[in-house]
């Protein structure tokens, strides 16, 4: 016959009650006293230049093995990017970067034709381009993304701006940015009851950290 587990004595049950509770209360100190994230692994110049004014924006590019990000990380970056209103943004999509250069996505580290920028400019009337590669991806909690973007002059091969910054949901100041971010935008289709969302939706997730990366773009 199966016993049943004998009960917790009282004083146990109390000490993780009393240590489980300061624990999310120290949690939650911390996060209410963190300094929210900022981009610190920039290059933007000082403003755009007046005829920098349309962009083409590449399909993001993941080394390795394709993961879920791509499914929707395109459409994201755009969106935002064109929320920013600092010049006009063209999509490429991944069937026409195949059919220019051979391959669906292209890495800002990749090794690039020699007529990639007048090619890119002929076929977009675009006088900028702008990459956007994804380092690294955690899709569980924390959440993380890692991403390198770079924004260059079709007409110069110059750099406009350049980011390289990992975003991690296990430390405090990115909590604290993410939750002053969903609290300032609220975030279409999402609960006024779960405050958390941002930091639990891969997803919502990635919006955040394309917004916190494009609010850093050189102004006019």
């Amino acid at each position: 016959m199966i016993r049943p587990p004998k009960p917790l004595p009282f004083f146990l049950i109390s000490s993780l009650l009393i240590f489980g509770g300061c624990g999310k209360t120290a949690q939650e100190k911390a996060i209410a006293e963190a300094v929210p994230f900022s981009v610190t692994n920039l290059y933007p110049i000082e403003r755009l230049p007046v005829y920098f004014n349309r962009v083409v924006v590449m399909p993001c590019s993941y080394e390795g093995n394709a993961p879920s990000i791509l499914e929707f990380a395109d459409d994201l970056v755009n969106q935002e990017l064109a929320q920013a209103r600092l010049f006009e943004t063209v999509r490429l999509s991944t069937r026409d970067c195949k059919r220019l250069f051979g391959k669906e996505r292209l890495s800002s580290a990749d090794s690039l034709p020699d007529n990639f920028f007048s090619l890119l400019k002929s076929e977009t009337q675009a006088n900028g381009v702008l990459f956007l590669d994804i380092q690294h991806f955690q899709p569980y909690r924390p959440l993380s993304l890692g991403v390198r973007a770079k924004l260059v002059d079709l007409n110069s091969g110059d750099f406009m701006w350049a980011v390289d910054e990992t975003l991690d949901a296990a430390h405090a100041s990115v909590i604290a940015s993410a939750q002053l971010y969903q609290h300032r935008n609220h975030v279409r289709a999402l609960s006024q009851k779960t405050s958390g969302s941002v930091l639990q939706s891969p997803r919502n997730f990635t919006k955040f950290v394309a917004h916190t990366l494009f609010s850093t773009l050189p102004t006019r």
